[in-house]
């Protein structure tokens, strides 16, 4: 069943996407990629009660693909920024900017988003729900809610959620406003923390216990984990 409300929701974002190029609706094109993403991420959730892995990998390895490539052709080339859920983005989302030097006004974000326009300081693209969105609700549901509570919690719900499933692993720990993470990603290949959905959800599950924007500052590859180095950038609230 899931797979098919998944594949409905890529159709009909295929559809919104090609007219909205077409006819240079720029809100058509971003309902478009919306949709695609959560068909991809609903596809890999079957109803039958639990993750399947290959379908999960399948799914997110095209979706990874997809945003990667277009962050390569804008030439995107700043840190992302995992959003905690607020009222503009219920779901939260990440945003990766054009530059490192950025400026955000999460007041102007809508969910229906997807490029972001303005100063070059403010441009970039906006993705939500994030890629992991999915799967750090799945853990919520299950094993524990994780909003505003801290970063050990969180990353104890998480890291319990993914032993659970056997599709990865992960750790967060915590000093002053940084804080270092070490995630087995479930796509092996990919680097874009952003884009893989488990460092995806790790991340948007620290900005959601903290209630605070985080940022990626560093990504490293040791083996088969990524070791990440994050920084916390203030509340919603600041940045509105």
């Amino acid at each position: 069943m899931s797979r098919t409300v998944g594949a409905a929701l890529i159709g009909v974002g295929i559809i919104l996407w090609y007219y909205g190029g077409t006819s240079s609706n720029t809100t058509f094109i971003n309902l478009g990629i919306g949709s695609i993403i959560l068909g991809l991420v609903v596809a890999a959730f079957p109803a039958r009660g639990y993750v399947s892995k290959e379908a999960l990998e399948l799914s997110c390895s095209d979706m990874s693909g997809f945003f990667e490539k277009i962050v390569e052709n804008l030439e995107l080339g700043g840190n992302p920024v995992f959003i905690p859920p607020y009222e503009n983005l219920p779901q939260g989302g990440v945003f990766i900017p054009k530059v490192k030097d950025f400026r955000l006004s999460l007041g102007r974000f809508d969910e229906g988003d997807v490029f972001v326009t303005g100063s070059e300081r403010e441009t970039g693209v906006l993705i939500s729900p994030a890629p992991g969105y999915a799967l750090l609700r799945y853990f919520e549901e299950n094993y524990g809610e994780i909003r505003n509570t801290d970063v050990a919690y969180a990353s104890s719900v998480i890291s319990g959620g993914l032993s659970a499933l056997g599709i990865g692993s992960a750790e967060v720990f915590e000093e002053d406003d940084t804080m270092e993470a070490y995630i087995k990603p479930l796509l092996s290949k990919v680097d874009s923390v952003w884009s893989d959905p488990i460092s995806s959800a790790v991340l948007l599950g620290v900005a959601m216990a903290t209630g605070e924007l985080i940022s990626v500052e560093e990504v490293q590859r040791v083996n088969n984990y990524l070791r990440l180095k994050i920084r916390k950038l203030g509340s919603v609230e600041e940045w509105l």
